[in-house]
């Protein structure tokens, strides 16, 4: 579980796993398409039109649909959930969302560049299960879509692979919800306010001592510098600013403390390597480490494969097939089924649709729908679309 690979030189900037992959998967995917619309002489351009306008729908409309799943339950109660909404780096995607709308937004913009349907969505049909590969990987590195629990009677791992995710992870937690795992005392923090007890978050583990302590410093330094300002000259402008200054960072300090407070609370418990002091934070790391969750199905990485195969079994349909738009149908109808048994498995979405999840829910409908276009391919319309036309590169103006 890496859900930060890196963070970029000099400036600190941080780079998520799960954005990367979805970078590396949506580059190649549009990559593979054209290579695809040039085989079979169609506009690549148009496909690499059709792969942004894909993405900037696919986001949207997967931040929209996992808010609308969840907003009861994460956003409803926070301060300012409208901004939680939108701020999209703070995780929270559903690919069935992201697929509807890119489907959507893509079929506009080829009605009005008066293009085939049928033929270009068959090019990028088989790049969608390619990109969802990485999606997945990026889950899988992420620690989300975990599977269920993958022991037996001996309370071992039931199969070669199954895996453990880390203290903290998503997965942890879940199974600490449910009395499924147990935590050290040092690693449980009791809430003074409600009484309920939970594990520490991992990222405060995590956290480096300069972004624990280094606040508290620099607002000790501009306080002091602010002191010195006053004794000079209160009334300067930039006395003033330094005041804004000291401030902002006073509120940033008071919130960073009142974060803090399960791992001051846990530092609090003698060192199991020294009683007589307290126990450190890199101790506390060391016991989480040894506290990882139970085994479970990589769920992650059955999507991986299933998205690979399937991109496999497309990429060669599309090359064999009569009839355009049929590469597309079959992708509506084969993928909703793998989603199914694949939910199966996963724990991480609750039961709330009709006794579904929500994506086995939406799985039957786009299952109906793919079945329904299957349908009309055949009795209505032709074996060729009457829109798809052979592209041809414009001829180079003549020098006068």
């Amino acid at each position: 579980m890496y859900p930060e690979l890196f963070r970029i030189p000099i400036f600190g900037l941080p780079v998520k796993s799960y954005g990367f992959m979805l970078m590396i998967g949506f580059l190649t995917a549009i990559w593979l398409s054209m290579r695809r619309a040039e085989r079979v002489k169609a506009d690549p351009d148009l496909v690499l039109n059709i792969g942004f306008v894909s993405l900037l729908c696919g986001v949207g409309g997967a931040r929209t649909f996992y808010v609308a799943h969840y907003w009861q339950s994460q956003f409803a109660f926070l301060p300012n959930p409208l901004w939680s909404a939108v701020n999209i780096t703070a995780g929270g995607l559903e690919f069935y969302g992201g697929l509807l709308c890119a489907i959507a937004g893509a079929s506009v913009y080829l009605l009005i560049r008066r293009a085939s349907w049928r033929m270009y969505m068959d090019i990028v049909a088989p790049s969608v299960m390619w990109g969802l590969a990485f999606g997945r990987a990026g889950c899988f590195l992420n620690g989300c879509c975990w599977g269920g629990l993958c022991v037996d009677a001996q309370n071992h791992a039931a199969l070669p692979w199954a895996i453990r995710f880390p203290y903290g992870s998503p997965a942890f937690v879940r199974q600490w919800e449910n009395r499924q795992v147990t935590a050290p005392a040092e690693l449980v923090f009791v809430s003074p306010a409600s009484g309920e007890a939970y594990p520490i978050p991992r990222d405060l583990l995590d956290m480096s001592p300069e972004e624990r302590e280094g606040p508290q410093q620099r607002l000790a330094d501009l306080r002091e510098a602010l002191d010195k300002a006053k004794q000079k000259n209160p009334n300067d402008p930039a006395t003033r600013k330094t005041e804004s200054q000291v401030a902002a960072l006073d509120a940033t300090v008071r919130s960073l403390k009142n974060r803090l407070a399960p791992l001051q609370g846990a530092q609090r418990f003698p060192s199991r390597v020294d009683p007589s002091r307290r126990i450190t934070v890199s101790e506390l790391e060391d016991l989480a480490a040894a506290h990882p969750s139970r085994p479970v199905h990589p769920t992650q990485l059955y999507g991986i494969l299933n998205a690979f195969l399937l991109s496999w079994v497309l990429s060669l349909l599309f090359y064999r097939r009569k009839r355009h738009g049929l590469v597309i149908a079959m992708m509506m109808v084969l993928y909703p089924i793998t989603r199914i048994l694949e939910e199966f498995v996963r724990v991480d979405n609750p039961h709330d649709s009709f006794g579904l999840t929500i994506s086995q829910a939406v799985s039957l409908g786009v299952f109906a729908l793919g079945v329904a276009v299957l349908v009309i391919l055949y009795r209505s319309l032709p074996l060729r679309s009457p829109r798809a036309v052979r592209f041809t590169l414009p001829e180079p103006h003549a020098k006068s």
